[in-house]
């Protein structure tokens, strides 16, 4: 591990955690008019990440027990979601307003979700990076793209519980914190059990596919602007898709 790949985990973790305070920045004219697109967008990124770099990678480290690690992941976190008010990561600007779809959580449950959401990836941006730039480069644009319509729907309900802009601001801020627990934690770990890497990736896999096939995919079905978001997600997966083929092309050539 040199210091070029932990400057480049904490970079990119560093943009997830200012994607995290989107939700108070963005303007809800800015919002009503992309944010359908994106959230189709960030499904793309994810779902092709997923199968083009995650998954792959780490049944090259562990072999077939990675699927195993990944339907793991998969379950528990919809039992988690379930477990501690389940709510879409997910917003709809309309009308000049905000809405936060799915059933109202409290503020604790929503941060404590969102933290063991943030560990997850973070680990898994620090674990992809040990694998490869692309791979990293490939799950880091995946996390900071569907944590944007994610953290814009927690910021939503924060102040739908009655929170001020400020301290749903804070709140949000701390928790991305858990990010940078998650990212050090994996670099630290792996310097002494390496097979630590190809555990995380399968775990990151499986929650990645939990989040683009059940949160975020659907939403391509939801509204009357379908061919926004159906070209959002087609988006998100060619953009991943067109750096994996550019790496192999260029590992080939090269």
């Amino acid at each position: 591990m040199d210091s070029q790949t932990v400057l480049l985990v904490f970079i990119a973790v560093g943009l997830d955690g200012l994607a995290g305070l989107a939700g108070g920045v963005l303007s809800e004219r800015w919002l009503q008019r992309h944010l359908p697109a994106l959230v189709a967008f960030a499904a793309g990124t994810l779902l092709a990440a997923v199968f083009l770099e995650v998954l792959p990678e780490a049944v090259a480290a562990l072999g077939d027990a990675a699927f195993t690690w990944a339907l793991g992941s998969f379950v528990i976190l919809a039992l988690l979601e379930w477990a501690l008010g389940h709510h879409h990561h997910h917003v709809e600007a309309a009308a000049g307003h905000v809405h936060s779809h799915g059933a109202p959580t409290l503020p604790a449950a929503l941060l404590a979700s969102d933290a063991l959401h943030n560990v997850g990836d973070g680990a898994a941006v620090a674990a992809a990076f040990l694998v490869s730039p692309n791979a990293g480069f490939a799950t880091a644009f995946a996390v900071i793209v569907h944590e944007l319509p994610q953290e814009v729907g927690d910021y939503a309900l924060l102040r739908a519980a009655g929170w001020s802009r400020v301290r749903s601001l804070v709140a949000l801020g701390g928790v991305q914190l858990t990010a940078v627990a998650g990212a050090a934690a994996v670099l630290l770990g792996t310097r002494h059990l390496p097979s630590l890497q190809g555990t995380v990736l399968a775990i990151a896999g499986g929650s990645f596919l939990y989040i683009g096939a059940v949160d975020l995919l659907p939403e391509l079905r939801r509204g009357l602007d379908s061919r926004k978001r159906v070209g959002g997600f087609l988006c998100g997966l060619l953009l991943i898709t067109g750096l994996h083929f550019a790496e192999r092309i260029l590992g080939v050539h090269g």
